[in-house]
C-alpha cells in the first residue's frame, strides 16, 4: 500500500487535486469549508455533502492547457437502508500526442486520457459533519496505464447561522492496483487541508482561506531562476489560498481568489504577471445555477471552467 511518496518515487495522479468545481476553481484551486449547498465541493471535501439537495446535478466542463479538455458530471440520489449518496465521474483527455524518437523524429501518434468515478457519503450530528469518498482513478499513456483505489475523510464543523464554517480533509489515501510498469514506483498526492469560511455580519462579503500542503516541507517551492532569493514570506504564503465572494442579493455572486504558490512558482524574473489571480461570477436563474470562473495560472495562459447546476425535478418540468 502507497501512503507516503519516497525518496525514488514520482509522484503521479496529479490531477486528483485539480479542481473540479468553478468555484473551487476562483477560490484558489483549494476549498474544504465553503459550501452554500454546492454538490460539486463534496469531491474537495465529503462532508459539505451534507448541505446538498437529492436529485441535485451538476455538469462542469473545462479547456485546460494545450488542447486538454477536462469534464465532470456529479448527481446525488438517495439509496436505500442508506440514504444519500453522491456520485460522479471526471474524465481528462489530453488528445493526440506526438510520439518522438531519441532525436525528437515524430514517428507516430498517441492517445492519454485520465479518469475518476468517486462516491461519496456525510453524516451529520449537530453543527458538525463527517463524510467519506471513496475514488477509483486511472491514468493511461498510450498503451500503458495505471490504476488505484483511493480515499478521503472530511468533517466541517458550521456555526447555528451559517456565517462560519471550518473545515478539514484528508486527501488521496490509498493504494495502487497496477503502476506504468513493473519498474516504476508512481506514488499518490496524500494531503492534508484546512480551511475556513465566514461571512461578517452586516457585509455583502464571505471570506475563505485554506491552508494546503500541510504534510510537505515549506522549501518545496520552484522557481524559473535558481539564483532567485525566495523570501521567507514566501515560504509561509504558499501553503495559503484566499478567496472572497461578494454577494449581490441571492442570485448573484461575484467571485475573486489568490493562490500565492502558483503566484511565485510561475512568475519570471519576479513578474507575476497576474499568475495565482482568479475571478468568476455565480448566476441564478430559476432553479439553474451558472458558474465561471477564469484562473490565470502564468504570465501566458489562464485556465476557464464553465459549468451548470440544477436539480432533476427541474428538468421533469421541461421533459
Amino acid at each position: 500500500m502507497i501512503f507516503w511518496s519516497s525518496l525514488f518515487a514520482q509522484q503521479g495522479f496529479h490531477f486528483l487535486n485539480l479542481p473540479t468545481s468553478s468555484r473551487v476553481a476562483v477560490l484558489g484551486g483549494s476549498a474544504v469549508s465553503s459550501d452554500d449547498h454546492d454538490i460539486a465541493m463534496g469531491y474537495h471535501n465529503p462532508a459539505i455533502l451534507g448541505d446538498s439537495t437529492i436529485g441535485d446535478l451538476y455538469i462542469m466542463y473545462h479547456p485546460y492547457l494545450a488542447g486538454i479538455n477536462r469534464m465532470s458530471t456529479i448527481a446525488q440520489f438517495s439509496a436505500k437502508k442508506i440514504g444519500p449518496l453522491t456520485a460522479g465521474i471526471l474524465f481528462t483527455d489530453f488528445g493526440t500526442l506526438d510520439e518522438t524518437d531519441d532525436l525528437g523524429r515524430v514517428i507516430g501518434t498517441f492517445k492519454a486520457q485520465d479518469y475518476v468515478l468517486h462516491l461519496g457519503k456525510s453524516h451529520r450530528i449537530g453543527p458538525f459533519t463527517m463524510g467519506i469518498n471513496l475514488k477509483m482513478a486511472g491514468s493511461y499513456i498510450s498503451t500503458t496505464g495505471a490504476n488505484a483505489l483511493l480515499f478521503d475523510f472530511g468533517g466541517i464543523y458550521r456555526s447555528a447561522h451559517q456565517n462560519f464554517s471550518v473545515g478539514m480533509v484528508i486527501k488521496n489515501l490509498g493504494f495502487l492496483i497496477s503502476d506504468f510498469t513493473a519498474e516504476e514506483k508512481t506514488s499518490l498526492p496524500f494531503d492534508v487541508l484546512i480551511g475556513t469560511t465566514f461571512k461578517p455580519e452586516h457585509m455583502p462579503f464571505r471570506f475563505t482561506i485554506t491552508a494546503t500542503d500541510l504534510i510537505r516541507s515549506s522549501n518545496n517551492l520552484y522557481v524559473s531562476n535558481p539564483n532567485q532569493n525566495v523570501r521567507q514570506s514566501n515560504q509561509f504564503f504558499r501553503y495559503f489560498n484566499f478567496g472572497t465572494a461578494l454577494l449581490i442579493g441571492k442570485r448573484i455572486e461575484l467571485n475573486l481568489g489568490y493562490n500565492h504558490k502558483q503566484r511565485v512558482e510561475f512568475s519570471l524574473d519576479e513578474m507575476a504577471y497576474g499568475a495565482g489571480i482568479s475571478f468568476g461570477f455565480l448566476l441564478k436563474i430559476k432553479a439553474y445555477e451558472f458558474q465561471f470562473s477564469n484562473a490565470k495560472i502564468h504570465t501566458a495562459a489562464a485556465s476557464q471552467f464553465f459549468s451548470i447546476k440544477t436539480n432533476t425535478r427541474a428538468l421533469k418540468k421541461i421533459f
